[in-house]
């Protein structure tokens, strides 16, 4: 199913092909358009328009970042360091910092009034720590964490602050003896603003790098051009789900390189400093093509294991004492006789020698047995008597002890003068 349906294909907005880039602040509902000099902000609904002065042109413009911070636009350099304040007639810088060139591509957020970045790359390594820009010293600082775990040095993420929650997905490692770019990095991490704590929350499969990615309230949305994915992508990062849609036409036309926003259940992205909206229609997200979980919790899949293998010892333990209990409770033999339930049950010589070959042997023959209790002084028919008679007293025993004779005699089919004895090892230890 298409994620989005058009309502309307005409610009919006429309800008002089020299506007460098534009931004659109949600706070003021303003778009900002950014030339060599100037900065336009036109009112996204009464389209009043201001015009603010780029009065001294900040260093390295326009390679900067626009921020809403302390109820006025600021540009932050992308290269690390450089904050201005952006007044009517001119610009101001109000960091007392320097260009560091230690932070590109970090990601950059306003939580409670502070100004953050985090992450980014420089001069061969990558970070994984915070900084905050601190208006008692105007100067940016480190901002301190607590615990042990902390995600790996990577760059080029995607990040994303909900609430007192900062979360950080993937990225690029960087190999520690190059210096160069190494692996991909697939976890997904979350820093708690109130504990200070970092969690490794688990492993991620989805690569969210082909996105533009556009927030609505708790869930982000990501078009991917059709060149680079074949799908679009809702994911709910509270809820570790990720909803996969088939794209439509718009996803070809927004680009990763300008903003797109939502007000209210429209989307607008720039594309070629002119603005787009389109409608999110009502059953567009009713039916996706599929979803699974957004990442694997390593932690979950841990305790998991553990209960698996707790509940495996406690059922094999168990199963042990079951056969302890049930072998104590069935008959045994013992040097003499046989002993069940503390009781002693003693046996004939012969009658012992039976019970022995058999509990060896399982099956013997008359010769067997005979051979074994015997006596060279005693007749062929004395010795079998010996024999049968220490058979029927065993099972005599056995039918009194639980209810079942232990040998059973079959005739031989093969010597009919042979009879085979078969023991029962289920109701003897």
């Amino acid at each position: 199913m298409r994620l989005l349906l058009v309502l309307y294909t005409l610009p919006l907005f429309a800008q002089s092909p020299t506007a460098d880039k534009a931004w659109y602040n949600k706070t003021n509902e303003s778009i900002y358009w950014f030339y060599e000099d100037i900065i336009i902000k036109e009112h996204f609904l009464t389209k009043k328009r201001d015009t603010f002065l780029l009065e001294p042109i900040p260093e390295d413009y326009p390679d900067y970042s626009a921020v809403w911070y302390s109820d006025a636009l600021h540009l932050t350099s992308n290269r690390g360091g450089l904050i201005y304040r952006i007044e009517k007639e001119k610009t101001l810088r109000i960091d007392r910092s320097y260009q560091h060139r230690k932070q590109h591509k970090a990601s950059q957020f306003v939580y409670r009034d502070t100004l953050f970045r985090y992450g980014g790359y420089g001069f061969w390594r990558a970070n994984n720590f915070f900084t905050y820009f601190d208006e008692s010293t105007t100067e940016w600082e480190y901002y301190p964490t607590k615990g042990f775990n902390f995600p790996p040095e990577a760059f080029g993420g995607s990040c994303f602050l909900l609430a007192d929650t900062f979360y950080s997905v993937g990225g690029l490692e960087i190999d520690k003896f190059t210096g160069l770019e190494g692996e991909i990095n697939k976890d997904i991490w979350t820093f708690d603003f109130i504990t200070r704590k970092w969690t490794n929350l688990g492993k991620t499969a989805v690569n969210l790098s082909p996105y533009k990615i556009v927030q609505k309230d708790s869930l982000f949305y990501l078009f991917g051009h059709p060149i680079d994915t074949k799908q679009n992508l809702v994911v709910d990062l509270k809820n570790n789900n990720v909803l996969f849609y088939n794209q439509g036409f718009t996803s070809a036309n927004i680009s990763k390189s300008e903003p797109a926003f939502f007000r209210e259940d429209s989307l607008y992205y720039f594309k070629n400093n002119q603005l787009y909206g389109k409608v999110l229609g009502a059953r567009t997200l009713a039916n996706p093509e599929k979803a699974e979980r957004l990442y694997f919790d390593q932690k979950a899949l841990f305790l998991n294991l553990t209960y698996a293998a707790v509940l495996a010892f406690v059922i094999i333990t168990l199963g042990y004492l079951w056969v302890i209990v049930v072998r104590m409770r069935t008959p045994r033999l013992v040097r003499g006789g046989i002993r069940n339930k503390l009781e002693f049950f003693p046996l004939s010589e012969e009658e012992e020698m039976i019970l022995v070959l058999l509990q060896s042997k399982l099956k013997a023959t008359t010769d067997d047995i005979l051979q074994m209790i015997g006596r060279d002084d005693l007749s062929d028919s004395q010795n079998n008597k010996r024999k049968a008679d220490a058979i029927e007293s065993i099972n005599t025993l056995m039918k009194k002890l639980v209810g079942k004779t232990i040998i059973k005699i079959v005739k031989d089919p093969n010597d009919k003068r042979q009879l085979i004895y078969y023991f029962k090892q289920d109701l003897l230890n």
